[in-house]
């Protein structure tokens, strides 16, 4: 049993019934689809995020909800996924890591680079890679040539489309820097559309970090996989870290999460004097 039953009765739990059992459902649903783990401590957090569709459903408890998710590959299985993960990011977010990233570009662009590859793994509503790429439009890399893309990924597809819209309210723009307000188109219902060479480098596509297929070619020159892998076993951790480490480029640079490390000594891989930041050999 992941908790105890919540009682729709409850104040806080008002709601449509849900019994252990079912949320234990989900929470092993999200395991087997995304390698999110949901342990007992979050039953509570996951009546919160799925209430709301089972009540817009129409149905009387999240039992009758289980009922209807027969088909593994029901569309709603894509609303429950988007539901229980996490989407938060904002632009240039733990900017140690992109001052990190601007020093190893301007340092390629120097060596003669002419193909230049960026990972946003886990880019939510894509103030991430878009960061990434704004880094890449200062540099002027089209006009030195240079052959640059920003790889965007989420298994979310609400987060997917959301980040290939690029519209963002004025909080989320506010405190761009001014090299980067360049890119804004101001919005007649007060948010902002981000236009201009950043949007055009980044390819976005739908992935599951702990799936069997990782589809992208690589090598990648820095890659950002920050504040997913606390979501994740230890053991899928240690597996996800190792092959984003394959797709790094020598000398590429790995970025995590403050809370996350790379654990394995046998990783050809060294730290950098940055926060959970990563050089291959």
């Amino acid at each position: 049993m992941i908790a105890p039953r919540i009682d729709p009765g409850q104040r806080e739990f008002a709601g449509p019934a849900a019994e252990a059992a079912d949320l234990a459902f989900f929470a092993g649903a999200m395991r087997a689809r995304a390698g999110v783990v949901l342990p007992e401590s979050k039953a509570a957090l996951i009546y919160r995020r799925l209430a709301p569709r089972v009540r817009e459903l129409g149905l009387a408890d999240f039992a009758s909800y289980r009922a209807r998710l027969s088909d593994p590959a029901d569309p709603e299985w894509d609303a429950i996924v988007a539901a229980l993960t996490t989407n938060h990011s904002r632009f240039f977010r733990e900017i140690h890591h992109f001052r990190l990233l601007d020093r190893h570009l301007a340092a390629m662009l120097r060596a003669g680079a002419k193909r230049i590859r960026f990972w946003s793994a886990g880019c939510a509503a894509g103030q991430e890679p878009y960061s990434m790429a704004m880094l890449l439009a200062r540099a002027d890399v089209a006009a030195a040539g240079v052959d640059a893309r920003v790889l965007a990924t989420d298994i979310d597809p609400t987060a997917l489309a959301a980040a290939e819209a690029a519209v963002y309210p004025r909080d989320d723009v506010g405190h761009l820097p001014r090299f980067a307000r360049a890119y804004l188109r101001a919005g007649t219902d007060g948010k902002w559309t981000l236009a201009g060479p950043p949007r055009e480098m980044v390819r976005f596509k739908r992935h599951n970090l702990v799936g069997d297929v990782w589809p992208m070619k690589g090598p990648f020159d820095a890659i950002f996989c920050r504040n997913m892998l606390i979501y994740l076993s230890p053991e899928d951790q240690a597996r996800v870290v190792a092959r984003l480490v394959g797709y790094l480029r020598p000398r590429g640079i790995l970025c995590l999460g403050h809370s996350e490390t790379a654990r394995d000594p046998a990783l050809p891989i060294n730290r950098l004097d940055v926060p959970s930041a990563y050089v291959r050999h």
